[in-house]
């Protein structure tokens, strides 16, 4: 789950925005898709909003998210061994949306601090 760490300014904003068919959990990654709807993505996908609802919708269905901005922080874990990761590198999503990999090629996720050693499972402040 990716959890608001910090903010620079402002309250955390939440928006009602239509979304494809599917379960959504709480702190999944989403962005618009092709059909304009938002859905889960993964992998090197630049994440748009986090969800803050967890619900299975129709297509078409509103879900409650949080827009994601430039100045925000998030607490999630690596997915994967992530201890030859350093603060600064950039890591994918994971393929569940709530966590991320310990692959740099085109990462989306920028490493800001490791809070423990990196193994799978730790946890992990990053910013998109």
């Amino acid at each position: 789950m990716f959890k608001l760490f910090k903010k620079d300014a402002g309250i955390p904003i939440v928006k009602e925005i239509p979304a494809a068919a599917g379960t959504y959990a709480v702190g999944q990654t989403l962005a618009f898709n092709a059909s304009g709807l938002l859905a889960q993505v993964a992998g090197t996908n630049v994440p748009e909003y986090i969800c803050a609802s967890s619900a299975t919708v129709a297509s078409g269905n509103i879900i409650a998210v949080n827009p994601v901005y430039r100045d925000t922080e998030y607490l999630t874990v690596f997915s994967a061994d992530g201890s030859a990761i350093k603060a600064g590198q950039k890591v994918t999503i994971a393929t569940t949306f709530d966590s991320v990999t310990a692959t740099t090629t085109s990462g989306v996720a920028e490493v800001i601090e490791k809070l423990g050693t990196g193994a799978s499972g730790t946890e992990v402040i990053v910013k998109f």
